[in-house]
């Protein structure tokens, strides 16, 4: 029997990013938001082998391997995802010559607290785990796998929400107070279809961003931060999407698909994929029924899943 004392627990926040997508990745200031859903990492000796792995999810256990001590796989339900697993593992082994001792004879057992087709962040949640349990640098990591501005690292382990801007690409962090008065009158919405951050990045990379759109980027962020009514935030949601519209050539999703919505819409993240924020001064029965009926029907308002 395991002993308690003998395990070791780590803990990191999802996210969702409310200004400043794709942007962000170009110095732009960007709101985010922590969330109170996450993944959580338990290590604890291995009743055989040199090191297992354990995930668990809202549908139950999914995935597990063994490596050896080379980190070759010797068993896994997933062959692509623990080839995945043990690259990161690698990359981590190259920062610090005393991590193969550290996972030697161990177990790691990973639970996410929500569905990873979400975009909450399984991946960035992962990899802040990784660096918290093994002591290396959790951006660098992200830069050397999946990739990204790194936003999503900084919400995993922050208990507020943050701006986020990268300067001469170094994070600046800030906790900020973001607590709407009409926050009871904000939703999240899940668009029904998972991007994928990599294509997305590697997309933008090839679009033209002009210093003044950043600028105004900056200043929607400030403004959103400090608005105090419902219809002025949702004005600003407006002129983010017409922004973010030009650059990356696509209609604002309220134009596209919800152009009778009583309310304001904006894109979160990757255009076309995962959450959609929306408020609107309708009673919630409104907003739910109408997004039902557009097959929609994972809802969140703001206070369900904000960080406490």
């Amino acid at each position: 029997m395991i002993q308690e004392e003998s395990t070791q627990s780590y803990y990191a926040h999802g996210k969702l990013l409310l200004s400043g997508e794709y942007l962000v990745l170009s110095g732009a200031r960007a709101l985010a938001l922590p969330l109170k859903f996450g993944q959580s990492l338990v290590i604890q000796p291995a009743q055989s082998g040199f090191f297992r792995w354990k995930a668990h999810n809202t549908s139950g256990h999914w995935f597990e391997t063994e490596f050896d001590d080379q980190l070759n796989i010797v068993h896994s339900n997933n062959t692509r995802l623990a080839q995945s697993l043990s690259s990161i593992i690698k990359a981590c082994i190259s920062y610090r010559d005393d991590i193969k001792d550290l996972i030697s004879n161990t177990e790691a057992i990973t639970n996410l607290e929500f569905n990873p087709d979400w975009g909450w962040g399984s991946s960035s949640t992962l990899i802040s785990l990784l660096s918290q349990w093994l002591g290396v640098n959790p951006y660098l990591l992200l830069s050397e796998t999946f990739g990204g501005s790194g936003y999503d690292i900084a919400c995993a382990t922050s208990n507020s929400a943050i701006t986020y801007q990268l300067i001469n690409n170094a994070p600046k962090i800030e906790s900020v107070n973001f607590n709407p008065e009409f926050s009871d009158n904000m939703y999240f919405v899940y668009s029904g279809s998972k991007q994928s951050s990599k294509n997305e990045i590697a997309r933008f990379s090839k679009l033209n961003v002009s210093e003044s759109a950043i600028e105004q980027i900056n200043c929607l962020t400030n403004d959103m931060l400090n608005s105090k009514e419902l219809k002025d935030f949702g004005k600003l949601m407006e002129q983010h999407e017409s922004i973010i519209s030009k650059i990356v050539q696509l209609k604002p999703i309220k134009n596209e698909h919800f152009e009778d919505f009583k309310g304001y819409i904006k894109t979160l993240g990757a255009w076309g994929g995962d959450f959609i924020m929306v408020i609107s001064e309708e009673p919630a029965n409104y907003v739910k029924t109408y997004f039902e009926e557009k097959g929609l029907k994972h809802l969140f308002n703001f206070n369900d899943i904000k960080i406490n």
